[in-house]
């Protein structure tokens, strides 16, 4: 295991900060956030700023916990801890002879990059606070038990959620298919981004940005189920559904129960140590779910996780 720190830079326009990797490098010509390999025993604040400081020659004045994976090449296996670095003295330059390039994520897209950093693009075009709907009470037969559910979909985007997840249990798919679109609507007005819990061929059909799959959906499947423009979420308790969501080239998991819930009574909450053991084995950027709020966000990224996930505490 090679423990590495990478830093996320955005300049006035909001673009990012890439470094092509060194001729004679692993992955030489890649591109990459700067950073380097973390010293024994150093804490990845600490290991930052003095990557930052070699390779570009600035000061980091802050920087936060973004989310934390671990990658498996062939070669090597790399736990990469990614923070965020709001401010900073100096210009950026490549030090050590490396090309520097500020880019859009569209146009990082687009660029050879390691296999590690490509979850982070998405993540870093989303909120890091996942809303998910409640059931819409005896609907599809009752249109107020409808309207009160739209009108509660609504309020969330009106509150700032960016990321919605539709979550309904026992509904026939014609009537999710139809409240799904209404969703969607809704959603592509306030340039949010919705997934549907359910099929993924459901997803596609409501024009959803993804799918989330449940831990039963996730084990049956050997491939990805959607394309790469779409998201792919699954919900993950354990080293094994984490490994099977990365086989299967999901973008995020959803890891719980962080905390005791009254909707799983008999789950045993994670904790702290666990969430946080979790998250380092993960290959891919997690959301805490099960007893979290909003403000939990810093401390989730704090253990190494990327966002918050709930239903309950995320309706106001």
């Amino acid at each position: 295991m090679i423990e590495v720190v990478a830093g996320i830079l955005r300049d006035a326009r909001g673009r990012i900060l890439l470094s092509q990797r060194l001729p004679g490098k692993h992955l030489a010509g890649s591109w990459e956030f700067p950073g380097g390999k973390l010293e024994s025993g150093e804490a990845a604040a600490d290991g930052l700023r003095r990557e930052l400081a070699e390779e570009l020659g600035i000061v980091v004045e802050i920087c936060r916990p973004l989310l934390s994976l671990t990658h498996h090449y062939p070669e090597k296996c790399v736990r990469l801890r990614l923070l965020e670095v709001p401010s900073w003295a100096g210009q950026p330059t490549g030090r050590e002879g490396q090309s520097l390039r500020w880019v859009t994520l569209d146009e990082a897209s687009r660029l050879a990059m390691p296999a590690a950093d490509r979850p982070i693009l998405k993540a870093l075009a989303l909120d890091g606070r996942y809303f998910i709907s409640r059931n819409p009470g005896s609907y599809p037969g009752n249109h107020a038990s409808r309207r009160s559910f739209l009108a509660d979909w609504q309020k969330a985007l009106a509150d700032g959620s960016r990321l919605l997840q539709l979550r309904i249990r026992g509904m026939d798919p014609e009537s999710l298919l139809r409240l799904g679109q209404a969703c969607g609507e809704l959603a592509r007005a306030a340039s949010a981004r919705w997934i549907l819990n359910g099929p993924p061929e459901l997803a596609m059909e409501t024009r959803a940005d993804g799918v989330h799959l449940t831990s039963d959906a996730l084990m049956a499947l050997s491939s990805r189920p959607l394309p790469e423009d779409r998201l792919v979420i699954a919900s993950c308790h354990d080293p094994v559904e984490l490994t099977r969501a990365g086989e299967i080239g999901a973008d995020f998991v959803t890891l719980s129960p962080l905390r005791a819930t009254d909707s799983h009574p008999r789950a045993r909450p994670l904790g702290w140590k666990a969430f946080s053991d979790l998250c380092a084995l993960s290959p891919l950027p997690v959301f805490a779910l099960g007893g979290v709020r909003p403000d939990d966000l810093e401390a989730v990224r704090d253990h190494g996780g990327f966002g918050v996930a709930g239903i309950n505490a995320f309706h106001s």
